[in-house]
């Protein structure tokens, strides 16, 4: 599922005291008064579970009334949050050039653009706002300067196909010897294979300055699909071996108003599931998130196609496993689209047709979250997201085996080996049982199954 997962996670406020989680909500809702009332109990420099104060909060969900009274009662106008990000960065981030004005001109010296100046530059350049280009360099950003991947804001506009972005940074002095080419060849992408550590896959190429998730090799290990958050709407990309070659990622799936992510391929490869808010005509608003698919045919594929009332509902559904018998996994929060307690489903399909879809038991689903699921072929164990308390991060990657009987057992965290203070969710399993993919921190990462048969034997 993804980020977007932004929006969800900003009421995901587990560790907070009812008065604190109602401060944040006030903010994000605009309610001056309330707002006013609640600090004269709480400190104005407060901050969430994510290390995001007031200010963060208030940009990011569009309230500049709210902003400007903050400004005005004194706060911090330079909080980090938990992940490094000022208020100045959530700005360019919402391409909210009010506020990141605003906030510039309240710095006491320019030591912002050497702290954050790369970080400001590679976010405009991403969200190919050339206002905001041009603003940031007669800062006094640099144009050539590297992030921690070792791209310049030249190449990332390459990389992502912003032509005018890439003319306009050469006109304002970008060097464009810096721009790196990236040729990929061969098994999992030439890439050296991942032990009981985990690895950023495809550093560059995959795993890019965009926000990556939802990844899928075909059977042979030829074709990959994965999803891609572009300014806050997400759109399924592919990229195929070709005598030994890999084609550079191009978008098969992308609409101007809706959403499509988490892709998975059915059993025969010859549909690609994946799910997204598209209305049923395939023109009105956007809805309730539900499972799609599309037909291959022999120049690309179908149009969405809804899987249906048997698996959709009112509410969401999310991500998308099969075992080798077609029975589907996926989760759910039932018919409202607003709760965020979601349960793992499974359907079984009986001549082509999936059944009404049967609720795990508390043995997997708890009253937190439980989403994204990837079951194994041979249904002997799941891979699942939750967001449950005394976890490493803000989403643990959990797993569950079948006992003799054919029982799930109690699902555990998947432990430091894999989760982190990050978020980590969308995992997949290669064909060849070889390697667990999942996302974490915007990333695509993959390790070996090793460590799930090592999982399996510490918890006999």
């Amino acid at each position: 599922m993804s980020p977007n997962k932004i929006i969800l996670l900003l009421f995901l406020l587990t560790s907070f005291t009812a008065t604190a989680q109602n401060l944040f909500r006030t903010a994000c809702r605009g309610n001056l008064d309330k707002l006013d009332s609640l600090l004269t109990h709480q400190d104005i420099n407060l901050q969430d579970d994510r290390g995001r104060s007031l200010l963060h909060w208030a940009i990011g969900c569009q309230k500049k009334e709210v902003f400007d009274y903050l400004i005005e009662k004194g706060i911090d106008t330079n909080l980090e949050d938990n992940e490094r990000r000022t208020p100045m960065i959530v700005a360019v981030n919402f391409n909210d050039e009010y506020s990141f004005n605003r906030l510039q001109k309240l710095q006491v010296d320019n030591s912002w653009v050497k702290n954050y100046g790369t970080a400001l530059l590679e976010r405009v350049v991403l969200n190919k706002n050339k206002r905001f280009v041009e603003k940031l360099v007669g800062l006094g950003v640099d144009s050539n300067t590297k992030n921690k991947r070792g791209s310049t804001p030249l190449e990332i506009a390459k990389r992502v196909d912003a032509k005018e972005i890439y003319e306009l940074l050469l006109s304002l002095g970008a060097d464009e010897s810096q721009v790196r080419n990236f040729i990929m060849k061969g098994e999992y992408m030439g890439q050296q294979p991942p032990g009981h550590i985990p690895k950023i896959f495809a550093p560059n190429f995959i795993s890019t300055e965009e926000s990556e998730f939802g990844s899928v090799f075909n059977t042979e290990g030829t074709e990959f699909y994965f999803g891609v958050d572009v300014n806050g709407k997400s759109e399924i990309r592919y990229s195929k071996m070709t005598k030994d070659q890999w084609s550079k990622p191009e978008t098969i799936f992308s609409h101007e108003r809706y959403g499509y992510n988490d892709p998975f391929l059915s059993n025969d490869e010859n549909r690609l599931y994946f799910i997204s808010k598209r209305a049923l005509d395939g023109v009105g608003e956007p809805k309730d998130v539900d499972i799609w698919y599309a037909e291959k045919e022999k120049k690309g594929w179908s149009q969405p196609i809804n899987a249906g009332t048997n698996i959709n509902t009112k509410g969401n559904e999310y991500y998308i496993s099969f075992t080798k018998d077609g029975t589907l996994y996926f989760s759910s929060n039932g018919q409202d689209p607003n709760k965020t307690d979601y349960d793992i489903y499974f359907s079984r399909n009986v001549n082509g047709t999936y059944q009404k879809p049967v609720v795990l038991n508390d043995k997997i689903n708890t009253e937190s979250y439980e989403a994204d699921v990837f079951v194994s072929p041979d249904e002997s164990y799941i891979i699942f997201c939750s967001t449950r308390d005394n976890g490493f991060g803000r989403g643990d990657l959990y797993i569950s085996f079948k006992d003799e009987d054919g029982t799930w057992i109690k699902a555990i965290n998947m432990g430091e080996a894999i989760n982190t203070r990050n978020y980590e969710y969308c995992p997949f399993v290669t064909k060849d049982g070889k390697y667990l993919f999942y996302t974490s921190n915007q990333d695509i990462y993959w390790v070996s199954t090793e460590v799930i048969q090592e999982i399996k034997e510490n918890s006999r």
